[in-house]
């Protein structure tokens, strides 16, 4: 049931997104002089790589600050800082959940005036609550990396689309300690201000 209805939500924002999406962007260009921070909203799908299969939908959201804004000192390039949380609900033997944050560093290039594309990962902690063989402990460290781009909607709003690999594991506390990878497909969006 809930995995019915996160997937069908998702089916609806991607499907709007490819009709909606080339109207909005024609002219639409990043106006990079205003980005000092940014927020954001994601939403995602994940499934883990090994093991018993685990199905995460998650919401991820935000905030980060330009370290270097792209189109300033290094050309097209920017760095930032970005603070990120999670809350999934995750469909296991058993429904589910799990709650977390990541600090991360996000490097960025502006491909194009309307498209700015992006690496980033770093490390968090996590509590998952999720009944599977796949996982261990309920506390866990997730080292990530990811890659992305952001399509202009407006001069500061942007969509998201993104992809990211996320290990979680107890880094050696127990003795147990299996390897929970889990790929995500993400997408949303973020306002550069």
């Amino acid at each position: 049931m809930v995995r019915r209805m996160w997937g069908n939500s998702l089916m609806v924002m991607v499907l709007a997104a490819c009709v909606l999406l080339p109207g909005r962007v024609q002219g639409a260009e990043f106006d990079v002089s205003k980005f000092n921070q940014e927020v954001g909203l994601r939403f995602a799908y994940g499934k883990n790589t090994q093991k018993a299969t685990v199905h995460l939908y998650s919401l991820l959201p935000r905030w980060g600050i330009f370290l270097m804004a792209p189109g300033k000192s290094w050309g097209p390039f920017g760095a930032s800082f970005v603070v990120e949380g999670i809350a999934s609900i995750a469909g296991a033997d058993e429904v589910g959940f799990e709650l977390g944050f990541t600090p991360m560093v996000k490097f960025s290039c502006l491909l194009f005036p309307s498209v700015l594309a992006y690496i980033e990962g770093g490390a968090g902690i996590i509590s998952e609550s999720i009944n599977s063989p796949a996982l261990a402990h309920a506390f866990n460290f997730t080292p990530q990396v990811g890659a992305g781009f952001d399509i202009a909607l407006t001069p500061q709003v942007a969509l998201s689309v993104a992809y990211r690999f996320r290990h979680s594991s107890n880094a050696g506390i127990y003795k147990e300690n299996p390897a929970f990878n889990v790929n995500f497909f993400q997408t949303g969006l973020n306002y550069y201000y």
